[in-house]
């Protein structure tokens, strides 16, 4: 950093150091004892444009090129802020580390739900077990009624309980699960996912994600087979999509997956489709993943409501 030379008054020297930041000098003013201030250009390499912009300011201050240098300063340093926000928001660095590790990162959101869906299926028991609770079953399935595709006047039988007010049946088969391995493979998925999300965008957008999923996909299950199905994996598969196009499609690289969960979420969605893995409940999987990657999409390019939680 080198003194490149002074001016008069202190308007003359706050007008001058506008003046060379916009010309991409940085600068420093400092007063001196006999009133007036000295300029300081911080790169040496500068040092000669800087005075020929400082004789050309002394000469003629009132120029052209000299009236509007206060007003564009302002817009770059505004211009400056915002971008260096937008790196911050990418940047990991130490500080940002221990404070997602040490206050947000136990997403109490997901271990909420991690605890009620396991109370949930040892009051139940497994679905479909000898020792299941049965008729705790059927008050939380989507609903006891039975029916046939292609029967007329199908439309009128769908969800009778719901419609009658039983609201909750809409969403509570997420918690229904089984066998160990079930739930376990679950829990562990609603645990990872969940708490990214809800570390980085807050518990409330947590919840408002699992609440369309879940609906959206045990919706889609009942339209598709019979109403005696359980699980969250269909949440699981929504919750990565909206992280896998989040990622995909938003500015922000933090929030975007390792290509190796998306292609093992992929891979075994498909292999649910061959039956390999006995009964599972496909269009549970495959309407979460749509309505997940829709919402990640539509946060990242269209409205941008689930943007980093401040702090």
């Amino acid at each position: 950093m080198r003194r490149v030379g002074e001016l008069p008054t202190e308007q003359d020297a706050v007008t001058f150091h506008a003046l060379l930041l916009t010309h991409g000098i940085e600068s420093s003013t400092e007063p001196e004892d006999s009133g007036s201030f000295s300029i300081w250009v911080h790169d040496d390499d500068q040092i000669p444009a800087a005075g020929d912009i400082l004789a050309r300011y002394r000469a003629n201050p009132d120029a052209p090129e000299f009236r509007d240098a206060t007003e564009k300063a302002a817009l770059l340093r505004a211009g400056a802020a915002k971008a260096d926000r937008r790196r911050r928001s990418t940047v990991i660095d130490e500080a940002r580390v221990g404070y997602e590790r040490n206050v947000t990162a136990l997403g109490w959101v997901a271990i909420t739900l991690v605890v009620i869906t396991i109370a949930v299926t040892a009051y139940t028991g497994f679905m479909g077990s000898p020792n299941a609770n049965h008729a705790a079953v059927r008050r939380l399935q989507i609903s006891e009624v039975q029916f046939l595709h292609g029967i007329p006047g199908l439309p009128a039988r769908l969800l009778p309980e719901v419609r009658e007010g039983q609201v909750w049946r809409l969403i509570t088969p997420i918690f229904l699960h089984g066998d160990i391995m079930h739930i376990a493979f679950n829990m562990m998925w609603l645990f990872q996912l969940g708490r990214f999300i809800e570390t980085r965008f807050g518990p409330w957008k947590l919840l408002a994600i699992i609440l369309a999923v879940g609906i959206g996909s045990n919706l889609a299950e009942y339209l598709w087979s019979l109403p005696n199905f359980g699980g969250m994996s269909g949440v699981n598969y929504g919750l990565f999509g909206f992280l896998w196009m989040k990622g995909k499609f938003g500015r922000d690289l933090n929030w975007q997956l390792e290509p190796q969960i998306v292609q093992l979420m992929l891979v075994w969605m498909v292999l649910c489709y061959t039956g390999v893995f006995g009964p599972v409940a496909n269009a549970a999987h495959t309407g979460g993943l749509l309505i997940g990657a829709a919402l990640g999409f539509a946060s990242a390019r269209l409205v941008p409501w689930l943007e980093r939680q401040s702090r």
